[in-house]
């Protein structure tokens, strides 16, 4: 008897923030749970690598970061993303509070359950204005 066990490749995630002791746990927290995850801290270099790196299962982004030459904030990034990709599965994660985005929000601080429940769902992108 020959048994052939097929396993789905691991998620691909971008995590995109400046706080680099929350990527690296946020990276340690998925990669452990056999996601494969990949971080950048710049705007700008977060859309070079989602451009040459992708496709991506996931984005997470922080709202605030450091900010590039085009890409300034989270909010610049995802509209950039989405237009690149419109069916791409994003959140934005920030402790503001009420802020309207073309993706989810996820308030920080929040248990890693609450991202890894948003991992496991589809997400639906809400348009993007052009």
């Amino acid at each position: 008897m020959n048994l052939q066990i097929s396993v789905a490749p691991a998620l691909r995630i971008l995590i995109i923030d400046d706080d680099d002791v929350l990527r690296r746990w946020l990276r340690t927290q998925l990669e452990s749970r056999g996601f494969d995850v990949w971080e950048e801290s710049q705007g700008d270099e977060a859309l070079a690598r989602y451009r040459r790196s992708g496709p991506w299962d996931f984005v997470l982004s922080d709202l605030y970061f450091y900010p590039g030459e085009k890409i300034r904030n989270g909010l610049d990034l995802m509209r950039e993303i989405l237009l690149i990709n419109p069916q791409q599965r994003s959140v934005i994660h920030t402790s503001e509070r009420k802020l309207t985005a073309p993706c989810i929000v996820l308030q920080k601080p929040y248990p890693i359950s609450a991202l890894l429940k948003l991992l496991r769902i589809p997400l639906s992108p809400m348009k993007v204005d052009e």
